[in-house]
């Protein structure tokens, strides 16, 4: 779609309707029963109108206007086809492929599926439908002449008038009206299906109808003009917008019918409240609000009004009840508004406000007398200007000020009461009457004044009262004190001769106090930094940031139900009853704002006259601006009720332009900042439509994008994510379903999750690869150790050899010669033989040890040996043996295999020597990743205590299995209890129990041989 934005609204304009406002007002004071009925001055200024001006050299002259179901505004026109969401205008343009036969539009026509029919001024017809064009020409049936109109019969027909005559689709071809449909002259001008479902046609000359299931024409006996367009009221009578004749009622009972719009008109239209609208070509936009009960009340919108042009052509009312022209020049809209403007003479203005009686509004200015403001016409009393101040007590008499001095209305009588209590100009900023009679008069001199029992009397001097300022605002409460507010956050409470002053000390912070109002239970205070209460002895202030709407506060009203109504800077807040009570305890108030979009005229006075808020007799309220007077019946407020339409526009990721589709948003790898552009469609106040968004997969909480209607994300990442938009009209009803987009951002290689699984196997197979070198470095200190050992222990024995053993031999044969020398008679000769004896076993055990400590290698494998033991021990005790191998055997270490058994040998030799077992089973178990040894008894245990010390004072035989279990890298454990036996259980690693099979040299290897021996050769 090129030309993203053609026009934007050049903001909203005040009608300026105040010159035949007031020749109405002259005329309705004529015809006042006429006027009382038909209510002037809410038809009149019920409506608020926007007009937007399009750019130079786009769109040019709007010929048609349709509304689809998903919410857009289309608009038709010379150069092309544009689609308005209340915001900006979209020049839509198909694809390549798909692309219009023409670019003057000549109708448009919306189908209750989507779909919208398009009708050009020479002779073609394309239908668009989510996105894809159909296109109807010549070769289809279609004559090659201007379309003017569409409709559709309850029978599924559509119709097409054009210049060569009245045309019909059916399956995909258009076709010429035969002879025996009876249809009247050579053109078609017009077609209109009404609520019965007959056909009415117009040609150059004639008017027929077709009714629901005939099959011809009848042709009506009826004079008309050349019609280009129809309508329908709601008691059914149809009414014609003829190019020469104006808008009139179609005389079907054959009476006259004199037009109720004499201008020449292309447009016509009855809106949901039965007002007829008509679109003239050069008299602007024309409204009846009562068609039928009179034909003279024509209000006129022209281009002096604000309107965009006076030559206008079509007229469309959209589904929330706005009416929207198209000009020449752009685009105008018409649309209900709560705030209701008084129609004030030209030039008033600074409008002091006050509640009169009968729901009557008694409204000062600095230029025009005092004026009445109520349902009927606006009457102006016999009191001069200027008027700067004005209070209702509680009594019902008005007190109104000025320069000239104060005055009484009471019963519609004015009466003068007394000059002010100075010389020369000044006025007055504040009038109070308390419950005993006294008059307060603030003056702009400065100076506070009391008038009682007809003598001034001047308050200064007094503690407590702001020196050298006269206050902005009084109140009289119930209580009998009077409230002023003074500027800088100071006010003064007067109770007879007391007065207690309140300040920022005590919490107050609405700098220059410019509102004060009586409520239930306190006072409320307004000011031109926020607002503030005073209820149960302290002071209450609402802090909000700058921007808050709750600034420049000069009206506060309270209404019977409990609401709150401000006039501040930015408009009329409205504050519901529910949400005034947490109003200071939350931190984003509750509020509904009028403003300028409703129709406001300007901004409250800052300073004089005010309060600029006053509440009627009738309910309706009343607000001050320095531009006019409006007013907000609560009762009677109109509700946007529908949800807007959402829909997604484009999608720029990387500052490339996307086109959305109904499917699957496919982006490419490395795409890092998204720009979303969305929509909503609510066609009254656009610009307060609020929008939330999310994309699923990033987001945790909806985001509050406000009025912004574009989202961005920068670098969310590869992945498959969903954007979710919802919105919320003016009235804040929300769509919850919204709008969605999935969208996949494709990853790099190295984003991808095969390049992810790839990297954890790998990092897995290199701490794999360097726990099993870990491994094999431990076994090699392992068996290095034991190397150690071994090598140690055949040092210790060739010692104890060559030494210890040979000179203990050498002493044994000497005392053998002793002993023979002797004799065997000799007395200790027996003793000497059994010593010698006792030697030579000690010798022999001597020489034992000595062998064990050479042995490098016990002989044979390990379960061998273990049963060996258990078979030399078993005939000399009372004890079972059993020896249990699991497991396919493997090869071991020899000198792992040794510390083996020996660890086994100790827990076998307790057990049958200390244990008192009945039985002793030793577990052999060979798995593949470790060793496992136990020795199970079922004697009488070890205690805890040995266990806990790891074993008993001055014995080793713990303590010599764990060091032998920690030196080949074991894990050895001890269980026992009391009379429940003892097991022990060794865990030794593969890696170093088993004997490691030899293995073949690798490749490299292999060659690195091959090139040594080669170099080796001569």
């Amino acid at each position: 779609m090129a030309d993203r934005q053609i026009g934007r609204a050049a903001g909203p304009h005040r009608v300026r309707m105040r010159a035949w406002r007031v020749l109405l007002a002259c005329a309705c004071l004529l015809l006042a029963p006429l006027a009382q009925a038909l209510d002037p001055q809410r038809q009149i200024a019920q409506f608020h109108h926007t007009a937007w001006t399009v750019r130079e050299g786009a769109p040019g002259q709007i010929t048609a206007l349709a509304q689809t179901t998903d919410g857009y505004l289309w608009l038709a026109t010379q150069v092309g086809l544009y689609r308005f969401d209340g915001v900006e205008f979209e020049r839509y343009d198909p694809p390549d492929d798909q692309a219009f036969p023409a670019t003057s539009i000549s109708t448009l026509y919306p189908t209750a599926d989507g779909g919208l029919w398009i009708g050009f001024r020479y002779g073609a017809v394309s239908f668009l439908r989510d996105q894809h064009v159909t296109h109807y020409g010549e070769a289809q049936g279609l004559p090659t002449s201007t379309v003017f109109r569409f409709a559709e019969t309850p029978d599924g027909r559509l119709w097409a008038a054009t210049f060569s005559g009245l045309v019909y689709l059916r399956a995909g071809r258009w076709h010429r009206v035969e002879a025996e449909w009876r249809a009247p002259g050579t053109q078609a001008r017009s077609v209109f299906t009404d609520r019965d479902g007959t056909l009415w046609l117009a040609t150059e000359g004639a008017l027929a109808r077709l009714k629901k299931g005939a099959r011809s024409f009848e042709t009506l006996d009826i004079p008309v003009g050349r019609i280009s367009q129809m309508a329908q009221a709601a008691d059914g009578s149809l009414w014609i917008a003829e190019n020469e004749g104006g808008v009139r009622r179609l005389p079907l009972d054959g009476t006259a019918s004199a037009p109720v719009i004499a201008a020449p008109s292309a447009g016509v239209l009855f809106d949901r409240d039965g007002t007829l609208w008509a679109s003239t070509m050069g008299e602007g936009v024309q409204r009846l609000a009562h068609p039928l009960r009179d034909g003279k009340s024509v209000e006129h919108f022209r281009q002096d009004d604000g309107l965009s042009a006076d030559y206008l052509l079509p007229v469309l009312e959209d589904r929330e009840g706005n009416v929207w022209v198209g000009s020449s020049r752009g685009l105008d809209r018409f649309r209900h508004t709560n705030v209701i403007p008084a129609m004030l003479p030209d030039g008033a203005q600074d409008f002091a406000i006050v509640a009169g009686a009968d729901g009557a509004l008694l409204a000062g200015s600095r230029n025009r007398p005092l004026m009445v403001l109520d349902r009927g016409p606006l009457r102006e009393l016999d009191l001069p200007p200027p008027i700067t101040a004005a209070h209702r007590d509680r009594d019902g008499t008005v007190w109104l000020g000025g320069p000239g001095g104060l005055w009484t209305l009471r019963d519609g009588r004015l009466a003068p009461v007394t000059p002010l209590p100075v010389s020369g100009y000044s006025g007055v900023q504040a009038i109070a009457h308390d419950g005993e009679g006294v008059l307060w008069v603030s003056l702009n001199t400065p100076g506070i004044h009391r008038l009682a029992n007809g003598r001034w009397q001047q308050l200064r001097g007094r503690k407590g009262l702001p020196p050298g300022s006269s206050p902005l605002v009084m109140l009289p409460t119930r209580d009998g004190a009077v409230w002023m507010g003074y500027a800088r956050d100071e006010i003064a409470i007067l109770r007879g001769d007391d007065i207690r002053a309140l300040g920022r000390e005590d919490g107050l912070a609405v700098g220059n106090v410019t509102a004060l109002l009586e409520s239930r239970d306190g006072v409320w205070i307004g000011g031109e930094r926020g607002l503030a209460r005073f209820a149960q002895g302290r002071v209450r202030s609402l802090h909000l940031p700058a921007d808050s709407p709750f600034r420049g506060i000069t009206g506060i009203i309270e209404t019977r139900a409990g609401d709150l109504w401000l006039n501040g800077a930015r408009g009329v807040l409205h504050v519901k009853a529910a949400d005034v009570a947490t109003l200071f305890e939350t931190a984003a108030p509750r509020y509904e704002q009028f403003d300028f979009l409703d129709g406001m005229p300007g901004v409250p006075a800052q300073f004089r006259p005010i309060p600029t808020a006053a509440e009627g007799g009738d309910g309706r309220l009343w607000f001050a601006t320095t531009s006019g007077v409006v007013s907000i019946d609560p009762a009677a407020i109109r509700r946007n009720p529908l949800a807007p339409p959402v829909t997604l526009l484009s999608l720029a990721a990387d500052g490339q332009a996307h086109r959305v589709t109904a499917g699957t948003m496919q982006l490419p790898p490395g795409t890092r900042n998204l720009q979303i552009a969305y929509t909503a469609l609510s066609l009254s106040i656009p610009e307060r439509v609020r929008f939330r968004y999310k994309l699923d997969g990033y987001d945790t909480a909806w985001q509050d994008a406000g009025t912004r209607r574009t989202a961005f994300y920068n670098d969310p990442g590869p992945g498959t994510y969903t954007f979710r938009v919802i919105a919320a009209n003016n009235d804040g009803v929300w769509n919850e379903v919204g709008a969605a987009l999935p969208v996949v951002i494709a990853p790099r290689y190295y984003q991808t999750t095969w390049f992810v699984v790839l990297c954890v196997l790998l990092g897995a197979a290199l701490l794999w690869i360097a726990y099993l070198l870990r491994l094999r470095h431990l076994s090699a200190q392992i068996r290095e150790r034991l190397h150690e050992r071994h090598h140690e222990r055949e040092r210790i024995a060739r010692e104890l050899h060559d030494t210890l053993l040979q000179s203990v031999q050498g002493l044994i044969l000497r005392f053998h010669a002793v002993s023979q020398s002797l004799g065997r008679e000799a007395p200790g000769h027996a003793a000497m033989e059994r010593v010698l004896q006792r030697a030579d076993d000690v010798l022999a055990e001597a020489r034992d040890r000595v062998l064990d400590l050479r042995r490098a290698r016990m002989s044979g494998e390990l379960p061998d040996a273990l049963a060996a033991l258990g078979e030399d021990l078993v005939p000399e005790h009372p004890t079972e043996f059993r020896l249990e191998v699991e497991g396919e055997p493997r090869a071991l270490d020899a000198l792992v295999r040794d510390e083996l058994y020996r660890i086994a040998r100790e827990a076998v030799f307790n057990a049958f020597q200390h244990a008192q077992a009945g039985h002793v089973e030793v577990d052999l178990d060979y798995q593949p990743d470790a060793l496992h040894l136990h020795v199970r008894d079922d004697g009488v245990g070890v205690p805890e205590a040995v266990l806990r010390a790891g074993g008993r004072q001055g014995h080793w035989g713990l303590y010599g299995m764990r060091e032998r279990a920690q030196r080949i890298g074991g894990a050895l454990a001890v269980t026992s209890a009391e009379g429940k036996g003892t097991t022990v259980s060794l865990r030794v690693p593969a890696s170093v129990a088993y004997r490691a099979a030899p293995q073949r040299p690798s490749r490299w290897q292999r060659l690195g041989r091959w090139l040594r021996r080669g170099r080796r050769r001569p």
